[in-house]
């Protein structure tokens, strides 16, 4: 299949841009990544696929035009009454993927029918969390927490205890090989992306019980979930995690069957998108 990928402005390309792209061409199909007056004169795509971003409808139009399937990917809310041009753009897409479902009913008041809506929260390479062949065996018995943005506590003394922080900011590639080092991943604030990542690696999860954690994980199935509003239950959750390796190793193997079922990979996205076209 020839999928084309809209992209707006210039600068970097967006992450979930990259990711899509080549799973797409590690599932076989030929992808073309540009703007929508290119794609008109080089390339004659089965399946156009863009990012959702206030005003930009010229992929939608190209799509009407050329009566194909449109995939609209949406990470943001759309505007709200929606314009003439965000119009254009509701009525050309096939099918909707919302990162979740508060974008979801947003995406559904701004004329678009559920049934054409999904929710895909975010994917995970599961090639970046296969354990290497000759993985050197760990110097101490420590339980490693991994402390995902924010502020950070103070590094604690104890001899069985070792803190990693993984800030936001690190690229893909990096943040796979500091949470292969975690045995524990501690979310002050959400942050699915993050999420799914420990997910695939197998790594026990305590997050706070927002709505777009409870879409990935139940609490005591496949995570501990914590009341944000209670100052001291991430780390009381913690501390129970650290006592009883046996519920580490239960949740964090829930979880990780939990992303299997779901699919919740790039390569899972790019299956979903292209079957609109079949």
């Amino acid at each position: 299949m020839r999928i084309f990928i809209c992209r707006h402005g210039r600068g970097h390309t967006p992450a979930t841009i990259e990711e899509l792209t080549t799973a797409l061409l590690q599932e076989g199909h030929a992808v073309h990544v540009g703007k929508a007056d290119r794609a008109a004169r080089h390339f004659t795509p089965d399946l156009i696929v863009t990012r959702y971003q206030p005003g930009h409808f010229g992929c939608a139009w190209l799509a009407r035009r050329r009566r194909l399937p449109l995939c609209l990917l949406v990470d943001t809310a759309p505007r709200h009454p929606p314009s003439l041009f965000d119009r254009i753009i509701w009525r050309a897409a096939t099918r909707v993927f919302a990162t979740n479902a508060i974008l979801k009913d947003a995406v559904a008041a701004a004329g678009v029918d559920h049934d054409r809506i999904d929710v895909f929260p975010g994917g995970a390479v599961l090639e970046h969390f296969l354990p290497p062949p000759f993985a050197p065996a760990r110097a101490s018995d420590a339980v490693v927490l991994g402390w995902f943005g924010g502020s950070a506590p103070e590094p604690t003394a104890a001899h069985d205890l070792a803190l990693t922080v993984i800030d936001n900011s690190i690229p893909p590639v990096r943040a796979a090989d500091l949470i292969a080092g975690i045995d524990i991943a501690l979310f002050p604030h959400a942050a699915p992306s993050r999420l799914i990542d420990c997910m695939a690696a197998r790594r026990t999860i305590v997050a706070p019980a927002a709505p777009e954690v409870r879409e990935l994980l139940q609490h005591e199935r496949t995570a501990l979930l914590f009341d944000p509003t209670d100052d001291g239950a991430l780390l009381r959750a913690a501390a129970r995690l650290i006592a009883d390796p046996a519920l580490r190793a239960r949740l964090c193997e829930a979880a990780h069957a939990e992303l299997i079922r779901r699919d919740l990979t790039w390569r899972g996205l790019a299956r979903r998108i292209t079957s609109i076209a079949l």
